[in-house]
């Protein structure tokens, strides 16, 4: 088994794990209760305990029964954004996690559980039906009780949950559409700019190693790839100390130049400038790798990314449209590669 394969499966364990925490982490911070009793008690546990567990039932369900198809598609996922450019990765991804987890999970979580406790129930009383159980009639019982228990739970939670979170969901898009947002965006700018300027030594480094292997059938020029990613580094907190504005702390005020302006009028053009050269470059010399743009699928995706990219050019009015835009787009791939994936374990 290969280590990307590996990390696929690390994923799927990680996520399993991170389920119910997210879970219990989203109702121990929301500013209301999910209490349908009288007791103060029985609204503290129903909340803390039995919410998060029927939120979370679902989703660990769906982790493990279909494992393999998950882990297959967080292989395709990451093989088909590979090209996409760094920059709309780190932006537009965080939008889409942010979307997920704060507008969308809590959102489908109520109704997801009504539908699995459905299910579940409705697998429960065919099997008592058919009489396949062997139980005594004080198990059945049990069981029947158990069934509807998982049907009317999910649909007490949810109507108690969303009329409240809708308030909640609305000032928390309201945040994420202000300074939040292009914070973010500014330092994935900072980020890709810096590795695009970079990149010119490593491909010096590269041909010089290519030169060597044609002529002296072996390569002498080794690249100091750790003096090279140094240097990334300083670029990138350079771009940053130029892209950011004075922020007070109560220590005092980070002096940042607020020069955010050079970005759209010389800084990300030249990064441009020095991806489109290099590109032209590594077309010319026939130099294959696996930042170039590949097949008739990777060219969708950096197609769809560049839409993303044109709306935000726009005015700033239409940036929630941008955020589910976004999520929208992560979503299609994310299906496509999920419905093209594999149910069986791959080595």
């Amino acid at each position: 088994m290969t280590p990307r394969v590996i990390l696929t499966r690390l994923v799927v364990v990680l996520l399993a794990g991170i389920t119910p925490v997210y879970f219990v982490v989203l109702m121990s911070s929301l500013p209301f209760r999910v209490a349908p009793f009288a007791l103060p008690l029985a609204n503290t546990l129903f909340h803390y305990v039995v919410t998060p567990a029927v939120f979370s039932a679902p989703w660990l369900g769906l982790l493990y029964f279909e494992r393999y198809r998950i882990a297959n598609t967080v292989h395709i996922l990451r093989t088909s954004t590979t090209t996409v450019p760094l920059r709309w990765r780190v932006f537009y991804g965080t939008n889409a996690v942010f979307v997920f987890m704060f507008l969308v999970l809590p959102m489908i979580a109520a109704p997801l559980a009504i539908v699995g406790g459905i299910l579940v129930a409705g697998r429960v009383l065919y099997v008592l039906w058919l009489g396949r159980s062997g139980s005594t009639l004080s198990a059945s019982l049990v069981s029947v009780l158990a069934a509807v228990a998982l049907c009317t739970l999910p649909v007490v939670i949810m109507l108690e949950f969303i009329p409240h979170y809708w308030l909640v969901w609305t000032g928390i898009l309201g945040a994420w559409t202000g300074l939040w947002v292009s914070l973010v965006y500014g330092i994935s700018q900072c980020l890709v700019n810096a590795l695009s300027f970079v990149a010119p030594v490593h491909f010096i480094y590269y041909g010089a190693a290519q030169y060597e292997r044609g002529v002296f059938g072996r390569v002498y020029t080794r690249a100091p790839v750790h003096r090279i990613h140094a240097l990334e580094a300083l670029v990138f907190l350079l771009l940053v100390y130029m892209y950011l504005p004075p922020i007070d702390t109560p220590f005092g005020t980070l002096p940042f130049a607020d020069m955010s302006f050079l970005f759209g009028s010389v800084i990300n053009w030249a990064s441009l400038a020095v991806v489109v050269v290099m590109t032209l470059v590594k077309w010319r010399l026939g130099v294959r790798s696996d930042s170039s743009i590949g097949g008739k699928s990777n060219t969708a995706v950096v197609a769809a990314f560049l839409v993303v990219e044109m709306f935000f050019k726009a005015q700033i009015l239409i940036i929630s449209l941008i955020i589910w835009l976004a999520f929208l787009v992560f979503a299609v791939l994310t299906i496509m590669s999920y419905v093209s994936a594999s149910s069986r374990e791959m080595y």
